[in-house]
């Protein structure tokens, strides 16, 4: 903005929103704030602060509504803005081959301060990050501490930095550091709580589950971004699942391999047509979902699926606690291994 200009030329739209509804009407915010001009003519800086739909995943409940929200924020940057009007767009993360990615960078200016780099490669540099200030603190890691440590904080580089001196001053003269140091007083990152929850319940863990959960308690807007990941984990686990009942995947032992003959066409096609195909994970990735798919019976992963979805529902429908929502729903879910067990028993019993 102009160092003459006042807080009048400066209007700001809140970008974060959970919901379909929540988009469309932070859009219609920020197109009229665009058209209208500033008081007296001046010059109007309009902000759409930190949008978080604009990845192209299903970030939000009613991904279609979101959907044409985000197609008519674009038309309105392909028609161009009033005279004296300057829209700046922030967002954590954006669909580079969307339209209206390509659009902000015919019709406007695009500044990237992502890094590009794979998980892998942001693993490796978080690695040596840690190796080298672990050192300059004083501390004693192997590289079996340092991982641990890594996927438990994450990558970021300023959350690394509190984490390690938090253990410094936690180890003191000591400075060995060991696992359950990690455990006692390092943070869990937001991405690894979500992951450490999809791992929980695909052990059928109620106990990491409701650790996990009342470890997240208060992050705002959890709700919606597990759910979706909940979801598209039981989607995968049900073609995994799937295959393993037809004896397309062999799994013995924790080692877990495509059968050696080969698909028929019809098959190959079936695989092929769904949005995921277990044929291209790899080795230590397949074998980690599939000790999660032999924990559950087809039947139960759909009914799972079904609880998933009901779960979001509700969580956009009602008043209620994210947390208490979730804690319901993956309860019942988790909770039907052992159900179904002692009711089995029961009619073994019965019938003796």
């Amino acid at each position: 903005m102009p160092d003459s200009a006042d807080a009048l030329g400066l209007e700001i739209v809140d970008g974060r929103k959970n919901t379909g509804e929540e988009v469309e009407n932070s859009v219609n915010q920020c197109i009229e704030a665009v058209q209208t001009q500033g008081f007296f003519g001046a010059e109007k800086v309009v902000w759409l602060r930190d949008a978080n739909f604009l990845t192209g995943g299903e970030r939000v409940a009613d991904y279609a509504a979101s959907k044409d929200a985000v197609a008519k924020l674009t038309e309105c940057l392909k028609n161009g803005l009033p005279e004296g009007q300057t829209l700046i767009i922030t967002a954590g993360k954006v669909l580079r081959s969307s339209v209206f990615f390509k659009t902000c960078l015919k019709n406007g200016e695009v500044e990237d301060f992502g890094n590009n780099l794979k998980a892998r490669e942001l693993e490796q540099r978080a690695a040596e990050f840690v190796a080298e200030r672990a050192k300059e603190s004083g501390l004693k890691m192997d590289s079996g501490i340092r991982n641990a440590f890594i996927q438990r904080v994450g990558f970021d580089t300023r959350t690394l930095v509190q984490e390690i001196e938090k253990l410094r001053l936690y180890v003191g003269e000591a400075k060995q550091v060991h696992l359950e140091d990690l455990h006692e007083i390092t943070s869990v990152g937001n991405e690894a709580e979500a992951w450490d929850l999809i791992d929980a319940v695909g052990e059928r863990n109620a106990g990491g589950v409701l650790a996990t959960l009342r470890r997240m308690s208060g992050q705002k807007g959890v709700g919606i971004r597990l759910a979706a990941m909940l979801d598209k984990s039981v989607r995968e686990l049900l073609v995994l699942r799937e295959a393993y009942d037809r004896k397309w995947i062999s799994y013995t032992n924790r080692q877990a391999s495509w059968v050696a003959h080969d698909l028929t066409q019809e098959e190959s096609a079936i695989l092929s047509a769904l949005p995921f195909n277990p044929r291209t994970l790899p080795g230590w990735m397949l074998r980690k979902k599939m000790a999660h798919a032999v924990n559950y019976t087809l039947r139960e992963l759909r009914v799972a699926r079904f609880r998933i979805l009901e779960l979001r529902e509700k969580l956009v429908s009602t008043g209620l606690p994210e947390m208490f929502l979730l804690e319901m729903a993956l309860m019942r879910i988790v909770g039907q291994k052992g159900k179904t067990a002692s009711v089995r028993a029961a009619a073994k019993a019965g019938a003796s």
